[in-house]
C-alpha cells in the first residue's frame, strides 16, 4: 500500500494545497493509501531522512516527494484506474494550472491567511515557520498580512480564469474532473483547513458550484481530514 506524508495542524487537519493534489489523484487512480500527518519539522526525519517537503510518498521502495513528480509517476506506473491528464495536451493544460496555482493564486491566498495559518499550526512548528517565512519575505509575517487587502483587491483578477473556464464547461479537465482540478481544490483545501476566509463564496456562483462538486468526489475524500 502506498504512504502518502502531509501536514497537519494543531488540529490534525491535512493543510498542504500539494499535498491534497496527491491525495486526489491517487483516489482517482483507484489507488489504497494510508495518509500521515506530519509536522514542519518532522519533514526529514520520515522515509530516507533526506525529504525537504511533502508530499512525499512511499510506493514500495520507491520514495517521491513533489506533487506533480507524484503525479507523472502515477500517470506512467498505474496502468488501471483512470487518466489523470488525458493525455500529452491534457499534462501541458494542468501544467499551466500547476504554475498559475503555486506561483500566482497561492502567494496572494498566503496574503490573506497567513497569520490564521500561523496560529492553527502546531506549536512544535511555530518557530521555524516564522523563521524560515519572514526570512522569505523579508519582513515580518504581521508585515505581510498587513497585505492582505490588497491581495483581496487583486485575487477577483487571479481568479477569473478558473470562473471563466467553469462558465462553459463542468471541470477544469471539461467533461470529467482531472489534475487540473485537483491541483485548483489544493489551494481551495489550503485555505478552508487554516483560515476563515470563505474563498468559494468570494470567486462566485460558479466556482462555487465546482468546488462543491469536488468536495463531493471520491466518496467526499476532501471534506476528511479537514
Amino acid at each position: 500500500m502506498i504512504t502518502t506524508y502531509h501536514l497537519a495542524n494543531a488540529d490534525g487537519a491535512h493543510f498542504s494545497p500539494h499535498a491534497w493534489r496527491t491525495t486526489m489523484a491517487l483516489a482517482h487512480k483507484g489507488l489504497e493509501h494510508e495518509s500521515r500527518g506530519v509536522a514542519f519539522t518532522e519533514i526529514s526525519t520520515i522515509c530516507d531522512g533526506e525529504r525537504k517537503i511533502v508530499p512525499t510518498i512511499e510506493d514500495g521502495e520507491r520514495v517521491l516527494s513533489d506533487s506533480w513528480a507524484i503525479a507523472l509517476h502515477l500517470e506512467d506506473s498505474v496502468t488501471s484506474g483512470r487518466s489523470l491528464f488525458g493525455g500529452e495536451k491534457g499534462k501541458a493544460h494542468a501544467l499551466f494550472i500547476n504554475n498559475w496555482a503555486s506561483f500566482g493564486l497561492q502567494p496572494l491566498l498566503l496574503q490573506i491567511m497567513i497569520l490564521e495559518l500561523f496560529e492553527r499550526l502546531q506549536d512544535r512548528d511555530k518557530v521555524y515557520f516564522r523563521e524560515s517565512r519572514e526570512k522569505r519575505f523579508g519582513r515580518s509575517l504581521e508585515d505581510h498580512a498587513a497585505l492582505a487587502d490588497e491581495a483581496r483587491q487583486r485575487l477577483p483578477a487571479m481568479l477569473s480564469p478558473l470562473s471563466m473556464t467553469l462558465n462553459s464547461q463542468t471541470w477544469l479537465g471539461g467533461d470529467v474532473p482531472s489534475y487540473a482540478d485537483y491541483i485548483a481544490l489544493g489551494a481551495f483545501q489550503w485555505v478552508r483547513t487554516s483560515s476563515s476566509f470563505d474563498l468559494p463564496g468570494f470567486a462566485g456562483e460558479k466556482v462555487s458550484a465546482w468546488h462543491d462538486a469536488m468536495l463531493d468526489l471520491h466518496d467526499c475524500l476532501a471534506r476528511t481530514n479537514t
